[in-house]
């Protein structure tokens, strides 16, 4: 089975059943092997503190684990693999992201434009 690392913006709309998401990537997601990262809850809870990013109210971790989702943590490896990264991508999260998905061997799922256009080994289009 394949296992893909979900984006941010893929979990938020994962979460909201937001259609953004599509029947192909929610299929492609359903029928996976998912991991968040715990920065992608971080972000979130980031952005829902300045108001820009509505959450639901329960609890992130629990709601997503309840739906098979597996929770990645931030290890010390993965920072050290941030410092080692060889793309010029400025957001940190999105750094963290692309660092834990190589780190882990998953492939980095995202419709980010600025991601695509790096053309990383391991990352595709949602």
């Amino acid at each position: 089975m394949k296992r893909y690392l979900l984006d941010t913006h893929l979990v938020y709309w994962w979460m909201t059943a937001d259609a953004c998401l599509g029947e192909a990537t929610q299929s492609l997601i359903e029928q996976s092997e998912i991991l968040v990262s715990i920065a992608s809850l971080w972000e979130m809870v980031l952005k829902n503190g300045k108001g820009k990013l509505p959450l639901p109210t329960g609890e992130l971790s629990a709601e997503l684990e309840g739906q098979g989702f597996v929770l990645l943590p931030i290890l010390p490896r993965h920072i050290a693999a941030v410092r080692h990264l060889n793309c010029a991508h400025p957001d940190p999260f999105d750094r963290l992201l692309i660092a834990q998905a190589h780190d882990e061997r998953l492939t980095l799922l995202t419709r980010d434009t600025a991601i695509l256009a790096l053309r990383l080994d391991g990352v595709v289009k949602a």
